[in-house]
């Protein structure tokens, strides 16, 4: 697969995310396993900041790596949240070595973790 095709998939991915993400708001997925529909958006998240990785799209893979830090620390998940901002400030450095996208991810992880 090119890496036209890899990033098709990966949006493909972070739609279905954004998906899970809104219905496990709703007021039945919160009594009816709305944190299992979390965890789904989570992985579909990661996966697809692989995916931008592997096409070298460092700021959607930094993005989507944002995306799943925010939704781990929605679940109380410091650790995976600390790891996901760590990735997505690594993907920053990458798209932009002077930016200061890196340093505010790593920033985030940092408190976290403290």
């Amino acid at each position: 697969m090119d890496n036209s095709g890899k990033e098709k998939e990966a949006l493909a991915l972070i739609a279905e995310a954004e998906k899970k993400t809104k219905s496990s708001q709703s007021f039945f997925a919160s009594m009816f396993g709305g944190s299992s529909k979390l965890e789904e958006a989570c992985e579909m998240y990661i996966r697809a900041a692989n995916m931008f990785k592997m096409a070298k799209n460092w700021s959607a893979a930094g993005n989507a790596f944002a995306q799943a830090g925010q939704l781990h620390l929605q679940q109380q998940s410091k650790h995976d949240a600390a790891t996901s901002f760590i990735d997505a400030g690594n993907a920053f450095k990458k798209a932009d070595p002077q930016g200061r996208d890196h340093n505010k991810q790593i920033t985030i992880a940092i408190t976290i973790i403290h």
